[in-house]
């Protein structure tokens, strides 16, 4: 049985002055080589009954974000199990090798004012995970420094140890984590598709109007890397494919 899901990409051609734009494919995904990524979506915050997380500055709980994670991430990622697809986690971790010289460390000081030095050092509450999101029982958990989650991590051969050649993809942040990830995905031949209403982006204030640097992450996706869906058309090809199983 396959999973059948609509994928949408953008077309350039016939010029970049008239492009013809969004178009659909009808993707056949094999479950069993299929993996949900889940790109950092950690922090506490995101459960209804939790404490008030010690979070400030870029980590502050934004309510916007926790709508995408409760709303959208985690049905999509319980219809993925329920389908029978591999969920793979990506998150952020405080490596051995980094240290007070360390180029990305110095930019997190000047742009976000996060010394990751100190912030990061576990246990605290901006890289735990809420309840509502956490891995569950077997599931991989992969460690990165930068922000893709193949640059020194074991993600690769986690995803081809399974035999996973496609990827439905979720979580933070489309330009930076999640785009980094997704890149180099295609780069290593896995087919993306990436939830577009389970990603977000910072914005800065000339673009929150709109949300226009999400917007172009989402279409560099579809015109760079793979294909997107929605939460919903996820979850009801996930639906189709459980029916088929319990038709027959």
């Amino acid at each position: 049985m396959k999973l059948t899901l609509t994928g949408r990409y953008y077309r350039l051609y016939p010029s970049f002055e008239n492009p013809l734009g969004h178009a659909e494919e009808q993707l056949e995904l094999d479950p069993a080589r299929t993996g949900f990524l889940v790109v950092d979506a950690y922090g506490k915050g995101f459960d209804d009954d939790a404490e008030n997380p010690d979070l400030t500055g870029i980590y502050t709980p934004d309510p916007t974000i926790k709508k995408i994670v409760t709303e959208h991430i985690v049905p999509a990622r319980d219809a993925a199990r329920q389908a029978g697809l591999q969920v793979v986690y990506l998150t952020n971790h405080l490596s051995p090798g980094l240290n007070d010289r360390n180029t990305w460390r110095n930019l997190s000081q000047r742009v976000c004012d996060v010394d990751v030095l100190d912030a990061w050092q576990e246990p605290n509450d901006i890289l735990a995970f809420s309840d509502v999101i956490a891995p569950g029982q077997g599931e991989p958990l992969i460690r990165k420094q930068m922000y893709s989650g193949f640059f020194e991590t074991t993600l690769d051969s986690t995803l081809r140890s399974r035999d996973i050649t496609d990827l439905v993809v979720v979580g933070f942040d489309t330009r930076v984590c999640l785009g980094n990830t997704v890149t180099e995905a295609m780069y290593r031949g896995y087919r993306v598709i990436v939830l577009r209403d389970c990603v977000r982006t910072f914005e800065y204030p000339e673009t929150r109007e709109g949300e226009l640097a999400n917007l172009i992450a989402i279409r560099y996706i579809e015109s760079n890397v793979g294909y997107t869906a929605t939460s919903t058309e996820f979850a009801a090809a996930c639906a189709r494919l459980a029916g088929a199983h319990d038709g027959n």
